[in-house]
């Protein structure tokens, strides 16, 4: 025992001892206090909780059985160290941890468990995004009076007097002699010269490199002129000598018209017109280039400035497509990347960015920005934003918001709306490099999401306006800012409820409303109580479960609606007063139990990425839903009276055995662990724990740990061990467990731990020891057999010996000469996670010098019963009537 006393006297955290009085107590009371003397110790440790407590309370370990085994739960009341606040950071930044294999090392095992969580976010993938064959206005949208994607231009006109119809001409090509091409002689012609010389090529369609560079030439001379404001000419004389090109199929050729009449500063159809040509050339992929070698860009946005997109919107249309295309040229290429790297990185894409990272995405463990993106393309987008684009955006966006307010959008306005969001959202795409772009973007947020609500009824333009906000929701200061709206935009779900049909474009929106809302409520915790408690956002969002839930998941696309809506529930599921709330609210929990039964089954017959998913969507809003059910049924026997129809509350006893059947035919080691953490938590509720093992929880958990008792799946281990831990809280599973050859496992699984100086492990192993020895006919029955809890005892001894664990520490103290800052910071990293280690083994020694101490003590109770009985029988049935 000398061990064990120099044990606690160096240990800082270990609470003080209450003096043990059982031997002043007359036989009796000591029999009282033998009932009663796991509640004392417990106490005792739970006075000034320890770090291990609070890392298996994120495993969701026992916290009811307070008063008859070993707490689980952890201690509110404990200031967390630096560690583990650094550890939750990351954890709520949605970074992944590696889980540690085959049990690691200290450091490993410190960051699995806070991997784990009593109630932790769910991340996701992008929503499904459609797949465009080429650069088409609208795509496959259908909408009544859209302006065309293809266009014949037929004619510029004079704005000032009336518009002027040119005559037609007869297309046979110039008449008059072609001048000299040579450029210096350009300079020194006349305005109306120059004009005369583009006359001549009227109605020209096809023309060799030669004659682009002559027109080029003359319009670079005319744009210069015009540029600077030269005044002695009529400007519809001009737009007269540029009519005759616009049918041109040199690219080149049409962008340095539309220089020119932008130059003039047109308005109305000239200014349509001018719009598009540039989109005409910007159409085609293969054009990009031709954008970076002047300011069409900027002259574009010049003009939209003078356009209204209610009073001209093919102008805007157009102009916004432009820039939607040129934007959005590498756009789907990302998307790809981050739905390939969502989940389960180990290290993010080490390739070289153009330009620094500015924010990391919440809905992915890791912002990976897809390695091929065009510098081009970037380029282009920073001369957007510096001219002024995104503000221009806003103006119109708050335009045809206030005209929507009062009268619903129809027509050219309304294709205004879908192409100026989808310019928006392909800027989006890009702001993350470009924290000019990002703060204007944010300026956006609470526009759009009034265009949101303007384009109700319109689902096409509705689900461009929504995938622009669930884009700029993986932002974190754009997510900061439509926080304040979750409620608001929960209410967007509202239609749909009502909707008979499940379009594609339908689900879309709900995948898209979900997917932002995911993300808001997985960073925000002011969104989560806001969201909770707006009556009518929950109530949609609800309907809309329900509503998916009834039909057959025969799309990936109802899938995806499914898993992002599911994880609404989840990351709001984390803020206490929610997910307590939510266990009692009508029809939730039996969505969960439907979508877990069907989910499974899907997944036994034919394995799916997105069935997949949402059964791990499902699983984790269960996860954190069962974190606050422990104490939500108090009656052991009966449904609470107070349980609302279909609510998790009244449906324990189904979802227990639900879960021991799903685990049972589960062949997935990712989908075990996700199962192991729901039962850690809904095993804390006492009815759940008697339904699971009445369904065969008991020896199912005992087969997944005999399995992995010497396996690679560390998560998985440690996930099974607390659900072991709780199980083993009730007293009636105790001998169940000492017949299916328990105590040898855990005996295993502990000796297993300490070769590997896993402490965490090491530690709950100990804590199921410890609830199993509660039991006076347990604890009988193994000291009588000695093997067992010889070898744990001489296990423990060993591992608690701090001489054993400081061997070989002093080699290394004095300094090596030529040590370089490398050098240093290296052996400074070294040192922390020292600390780590000695932190973990720090609280392994608290709890296994108590196990120890019971063991000891529980020998020492038989020892004298058995010499007793040697000498003298008759004396021996004290001793019996003591235990």
């Amino acid at each position: 025992m000398s061990l064990l006393l120099k044990r606690r006297s160096h240990s800082e955290t270990r609470p003080k001892d209450v003096p043990d009085k059982s031997k002043q107590q007359s036989q009796p009371q000591q029999k009282h206090q033998e009932k009663h003397e796991l509640q004392e110790r417990p106490q005792q440790i739970r006075g000034k909780p320890h770090s291990s407590e609070q890392s298996l309370n994120r495993l969701g370990m026992s916290h009811q059985q307070q008063s008859t085994s070993f707490s689980m739960a952890g201690g509110m009341g404990r200031r967390k160290t630096s560690a583990e606040l650094i550890s939750e950071a990351k954890l709520f930044l949605g970074e992944t941890v590696a889980g540690a294999s085959g049990g690691g090392g200290a450091g490993g095992a410190a960051m699995q468990m806070m991997a784990t969580g009593g109630a932790r976010l769910v991340s996701t993938r992008r929503p499904i995004t459609p797949r465009e064959p080429g650069r088409v206005l609208y795509g496959k949208v259908a909408l009544a009076g859209r302006p065309p994607s293809a266009f014949s231009m037929r004619y510029l006109q004079n704005e000032k007097p009336a518009p002027r119809q040119l005559p037609a001409l007869s297309g046979t090509g110039p008449t008059t002699p072609m001048p000299t091409r040579n450029g210096a002689l350009l300079g020194q012609s006349t305005t109306e010269t120059l004009i005369e010389l583009l006359k001549q090529h009227s109605g020209l369609k096809e023309c060799t490199n030669e004659t682009v560079q002559h027109i080029n030439a003359i319009l670079q001379e005319l744009y210069t002129r015009v540029r600077k404001q030269e005044r002695n000419f009529k400007r519809g004389f001009i737009l007269g000598g540029l009519y005759g090109l616009v049918e041109c199929t040199s690219p080149r050729v049409l962008l340095a018209v539309a220089r020119v009449v932008l130059a003039l500063r047109v308005t109305g159809s000239n200014l349509t017109g001018a719009c598009k040509l540039i989109f005409k050339v910007a159409r085609h992929e293969q054009n990009d280039g031709l954008f970076h070698d002047h300011d069409v860009l900027e002259l574009l946005i010049d003009g939209l400035g003078r356009a209204s997109p209610l009073d001209e919107p093919e102008a805007c249309i157009y102009a916004y497509g432009c820039i939607r295309f040129l934007t959005a040229s590498s756009a789907q290429d990302r998307d790809d990347a981050l739905n390939r790297n969502w989940i389960g990185l180990g290290e993010a894409i080490k390739a070289p960015l153009a330009a620094p990272v500015s924010a990391t995405l919440s809905a992915v463990p890791a912002a990976v920005l897809c390695p091929r993106k065009l510098t081009g393309q970037q380029t282009l987008v920073s001369r957007l934003a510096r001219h002024g684009a995104v503000e221009l955006m806003i103006l119109h966006l708050q335009m045809l918001n206030e005209a929507g307010a009062t009268k619903r959008l129809t027509g050219p306005p309304l294709h205004t709306l879908y192409q100026l969001s989808a310019a928006m959202r392909a800027l989006a795409d890009v702001s993350q490099q470009q924290q000019r772009l990002q703060l204007q973007l944010q300026l956006a947020c609470p526009h759009l999401i009034r265009a949101a609500e303007v384009s109700m009824g319109e689902l096409e333009v509705q689900a461009n306006v929504v995938r622009t906000l669930s884009v700029l929701s993986e932002d974190s200061d754009c997510c900061e800012t439509l926080h304040n709206y979750a409620a608001r935009i929960g209410l967007l779900l509202g239609p749909s409820c009502s909707s008979s049909g499940a379009s594609e474009r339908l689900l879309a929106v709900l995948s898209r409303l979900g997917y932002m809302l995911g993300n808001i409520l997985a960073k925000h915790e002011s969104a989560r109580i806001q969201y909770f408690h707006n009556d009518v956002a929950m109530e949609y969002l609800l309907n809309v479960l329900e509503q998916l839930g009834e039909r057959s998941p025969s799309s990936v696309a109802l899938l995806d609606a499914q898993i992002k809506l599911i994880r609404v529930v989840a990351n709001m599921s984390v803020n206490p007063e929610v997910g307590a709330g939510l266990g009692n609210v009508r029809c939730l929990g039996s969505v969960l139990l439907k979508l877990l039964s069907h989910t499974s089954a899907s997944l036994a017959k034919k394995k799916s990425a997105e069935h997949q998913e949402l059964l791990h969507a499902t699983l984790g809003a269960l996860h954190n839903l069962c974190f606050y059910q422990d104490k939500q049924t108090t009656d052991s026997v009966a449904v609470p009276a107070t349980a609302a129809a279909g609510s998790l509350q009244s449906l324990i006893d189904e979802l227990s055995a639900s879960l021991a059947e799903v685990l049972a035919n589960c062949q997935t080691a990712a989908t075990k662990v996700e199962l192991t953490r729901v039962l850690g938590n809904l095993t804390r509720n006492e009815r759940a724990r008697r339904c699971f093992c009445a369904a065969g929880g008991l020896p199912l958990m005992v087969q997944q740990l005999t399995r992995q008792a010497a396996g690679q799946d560390y998560e998985l281990r440690t996930c099974a061990i607390g659900v072991l831990v709780n199980l083993l809280g009730d007293g009636e599973q105790r001998a169940p467990f000492l017949q299916l050859r328990g105590a040898e496992l855990l005996s295993l699984l502990l000796r297993g731990s300490l070769e590997q100086e896993d402490w965490f492990l090491a530690n709950i192993v100990c804590q199921a020891l410890w609830n199993l020895l509660i039991d006076g006919q347990c604890a009988v029955t193994l000291c009588r057999s000695g093997s067992i809890l010889d070898e744990v005892s001489d296990l423990l001894a060993d591992y608690l010996d701090e001489d054993r664990l400081n061997a070989g520490d002093g080699d290394d103290d004095d300094e090596q000469p030529g040590e370089d800052e490398h050098e240093l910071e290296t052996e400074k990293e070294t040192d922390d996670d020292d600390g780590d280690h000695d932190a973990l083994w720090e609280d392994f020694a608290l709890v296994a010098t108590d196990l120890l101490e019971r063991i000891q003590n529980n020998f020492d109770r038989q020892q004298p019963q058995t010499v007793l009985r040697t000498d003298n029988d008759d004396d021996g049935d004290v001793f019996i009537e003591e235990m």
